[in-house]
């Protein structure tokens, strides 16, 4: 059964990209409800466990992913980056002109392109489960699939009230906030290349 436990830590693992985007989240949004951050939980556990899915799918198909490997991380980034540009600019006019600025608003479509940009390289995943967490059958891939899931939605969480108690102690300053957001994606999204480019590894 120590593949099961390997499927625990493997989930912590790939659960720390949402688990900035999600302090992320928590810092940013204004005034949402908590019914939300298990949305926002939700998705990205749901992104974890299906890319991975979806490719392991694809891999039974004899399908490879060489192509898709040498470019997963550098969509990612371009997505990270433009998540975490927009937040920047957004928090930067803030401050310059806060009278013009407005606290950053939930929005469901908005999550769930965090969703997409964080896990579409977990695809690759997948394809090397059996390797990673020396899995033996289907079932026990799909199981392993689940636990990242799982795991990504208890961080998450942790993640979103983090980043809500950081909120508080910038005393409604959404501006300061959404800048702080920005760096910490456009930095996320350096680390996906890195990552991708085996310079570093979590």
């Amino acid at each position: 059964m120590d593949w099961i436990w390997l499927s625990f830590i493997y989930g912590i693992a790939l659960a720390m990209d949402c688990l900035a985007l999600s302090i992320t989240d928590g810092l940013c949004f204004q005034n949402i409800s908590k019914k939300k951050y298990f949305f926002i939980a939700g998705v990205f556990a749901m992104g974890q466990f299906l890319f991975p899915l979806i490719g392991h799918l694809i891999g039974l198909f004899g399908q490879t992913f060489s192509w898709f490997d040498q470019y997963d991380h550098w969509i990612a980034f371009a997505l990270l980056t433009f998540i975490g540009g927009k937040m920047l600019f957004e928090g930067i006019r803030g401050v310059v002109k806060p009278e013009e600025k407005k606290p950053l608003e939930f929005s469901y479509r908005y999550v769930l392109f965090q969703g997409v940009a964080d896990s579409i390289d977990a695809m690759v995943v997948g394809v090397t489960i059996e390797a990673n967490v020396h899995t033996t059958a289907d079932w026990q891939a799909y199981i392993a699939f689940a636990i990242i899931g799982f795991m990504t939605f208890i961080i998450s969480l942790i993640g979103l009230f983090a980043g809500k108690q950081i909120s508080k102690l910038l005393k409604g300053r959404y501006e300061i906030a959404e800048v702080i957001g920005g760096l910490v994606l456009c930095a996320l999204a350096v680390i996906v290349v890195l990552e991708g480019y085996g310079i570093i590894n979590f």
